[in-house]
């Protein structure tokens, strides 16, 4: 139970960068809806393929909001300094197993740090959506997955020998 409540909670915090569904359009005429500090999707979808695309503009606002928050570069930049550290010490001529072991643990716990902020800042979020906007973010969360399910599939099948079902040979 504890670790499908884990899956779930981080399929929930992921399945929105997952979630490239276009608005629907405007009517002829009519400009486009701006919602701030939203940016572009590059790629197929242009700059009309947003995230929580389902998800009304002010709905959006508030889910943007809880995914930038302040502290976030800082989270990032001390994560890189512990991976590098892991990085530094696999590199070294002699492995050194207990200083490995403490730098993946600082690393795991500065991970473990941020995504209970993420997560804490994205239960807030979900508290001021209208139940309306947080059926539109599920839909669209799951309709994201299945695309990258299907996407991964898709690639597992490129990367298979059709006769037995083996990876290619190693170049």
């Amino acid at each position: 139970m504890k670790h499908a409540l884990i899956l779930l909670s981080a399929a929930l915090i992921a399945a929105p960068a997952l979630a490239q569904t276009p608005p629907p359009p405007p009517p002829p005429g009519a400009p486009a809806a701006a919602v701030p500090d939203m940016p572009p999707r590059e790629g197929r979808m242009g700059r009309e393929g947003r995230m929580f695309g389902s998800v009304s503009p002010e709905g959006r606002t508030i889910l943007w909001a809880a995914m930038r928050p302040a502290d976030a570069r800082g989270d990032r930049a001390a994560i890189k300094a512990a991976r590098d550290r892991v990085s530094d010490i696999l590199s070294a001529d002699r492995l050194d197993v207990p200083a490995l072991r403490r730098a993946m643990d600082e690393e795991r716990k500065l991970v473990d740090a941020m995504q209970a902020k993420r997560q804490a800042a994205m239960l807030d979020a979900f508290q001021k959506l209208t139940p309306a906007d947080r059926k539109a973010f599920v839909a669209d969360a799951r309709q994201g997955r299945d695309r990258l399910e299907m996407g991964m599939k898709r690639w597992r099948e490129r990367r298979t020998d059709p006769a037995t079902g083996a990876p290619p040979p190693a170049l």
